[in-house]
């Protein structure tokens, strides 16, 4: 008979209504919108990543770049056997299809040169600005009076003033949290799922121009590059956060295929088939 009580003693946790069970394979989907991605909750277990953590590209183009100016054996014999100019543009657009590297890891935190940790401020919104101001009134007033702002502080304590300009002012004045700055791209769940192996969707303009560059711009924007992720085989690669090298768990990009975006309200061609 099973023994519950070792399953528990892992704590329980609520199920999240409503979520369909998808079995997914292992991807990265750069997807047709200039800019975004989309990995799958098979990669986010795999490495670690939760809804509002951190993920990272590690590549070896720049070390690929030397190798061309250097003319690395290697990179010469490659030219050579495709009958390439080492020195030409379409050469060295060869060289990186054929030696290229891509992977995933969890973001990690930047430091300075001395190790300490670097920040930066939580970008807010005008919208979330009123919201703060008007939750949190009192605490922000309390909090602009006692601060070494005396322009600020003769302001919202001029004769006459209304709560309304006070919030006005406070609105214009406040700044995000000071948080630790993690180098990468932060990630969002659609439905805010917490906790590890689920779907999430993040940003990177300059790593989505530079996995579609061999794309018209008309087929980078009408179709979806899905890469393999192999996660079975977790490598470690070193990087630097600013202070020193440090090692971290890299999750190879193989090979990929271009698909065709699936549509809200659009048949998929097998279902028209079959009609």
């Amino acid at each position: 008979m099973k023994d519950f009580k070792k399953g528990l003693s892992f704590g329980m946790g609520i199920v999240n209504a409503g979520q369909r069970a998808v079995s997914e394979e292992p991807e990265l989907v750069v997807v047709s919108t200039p800019g975004s991605f989309r990995m799958t909750a098979q990669v986010s277990k795999a490495l670690g990543i939760a809804h509002g953590e951190y993920v990272m590209f590690i590549n070896n183009c720049a070390n690929i770049d030397n190798a061309i100016i250097n003319k690395v054996p290697e990179v010469v014999a490659f030219c050579e056997e495709q009958g390439l100019d080492i020195d030409s543009p379409e050469a060295a657009m060869a060289v990186h299809a054929e030696f290229d590297i891509w992977a995933l890891a969890k973001g990690i935190a930047e430091l300075d040169k001395n190790g300490n940790p670097c920040t930066t401020r939580v970008r807010m919104t005008k919208n979330d600005k009123v919201k703060y101001v008007n939750t949190y009134f009192q605490e922000t007033l309390e909090g602009a009076l006692s601060s070494s702002n005396e322009e600020l502080k003769a302001a919202l304590t001029r004769e006459g003033i209304t709560e309304d300009e006070q919030k006005e002012l406070l609105i214009s004045c406040i700044q995000g949290d000071e948080v630790a700055k993690i180098k990468g791209s932060k990630c969002a769940n659609t439905a805010a799922l917490s906790g590890i192996g689920v779907t999430l969707n993040f940003t990177d303009s300059n790593v989505w121009k530079q996995l579609k560059a061999d794309m018209t711009d008309e087929e980078a924007t009408s179709k979806n590059r899905v890469y393999t992720v192999d996660i079975d085989n977790l490598q470690e690669a070193v990087v630097n956060n600013g202070h020193k090298d440090i090692v971290v768990k890299i999750a190879m990009l193989t090979e990929y295929k271009d698909e065709e975006p699936i549509r809200i309200g659009k048949k998929s061609e097998k279902e028209e088939t079959a009609e």
